[in-house]
């Protein structure tokens, strides 16, 4: 089932990383698609967003399709990971997406045991600060409409709806 979409950008401005005990940011490595594959799997499994029947080979699937530009290009300098106890718990993929390309959220996973912790703040407050250092101003993403704590920590961030989508799919789903 497909679910209605909406365009959101951010107009990038510093952000005070969250400080949360035992979990750390890096940025993405080669070496990390593995752990990417099963956190993408895991974190998407019971929402708005989850295939049913996705699989492991799928999310790897998602993963090369990402390094290949499918989403737009790669930004693996960019892109931030959330690092606990060894394991990725929590990442924000980042390519640069559209006919002026633009920083875009391709996306964002949390693991289950650890929603609602703050992370996916921390993560993309970090992906924020950097592109900020790379010289960027906005940061655009899609989220599904359905998916609300996602929409909302996005509008807490102070994403707003975009003037134009990036692309039709990407609004109708």
């Amino acid at each position: 089932m497909t679910h209605p979409r909406r365009l959101m950008r951010l107009t990038l401005r510093p952000q005070t990383l969250p400080l949360i005990d035992g979990f750390t940011t890096r940025a993405f490595r080669t070496e990390d698609l593995p752990a990417l594959a099963a956190l993408m799997l895991d974190a998407y499994r019971g929402t708005v967003d989850f295939d049913e029947g996705a699989s492991l080979d799928d999310a790897f699937h998602e993963l090369h399709a990402l390094k290949r530009g499918e989403y737009g290009m790669f930004m693996p300098s960019t892109s931030r990971l959330v690092d606990h106890d060894g394991r990725v718990v929590a990442a924000v993929l980042v390519t640069l997406w559209g006919e002026a390309p633009v920083p875009f959220v391709a996306f964002t996973m949390t693991a289950a045991a650890h929603k609602r912790k703050g992370l996916a703040r921390l993560v993309l407050s970090s992906v924020i600060n950097t592109l900020l250092e790379q010289g960027h101003q906005t940061l655009d993403l899609v989220v599904t409409r359905a998916n609300t704590p996602a929409v909302q920590l996005y509008e807490r961030l102070g994403f707003q709806d975009a003037p134009r989508p990036v692309s039709p799919k990407d609004t109708t789903g």
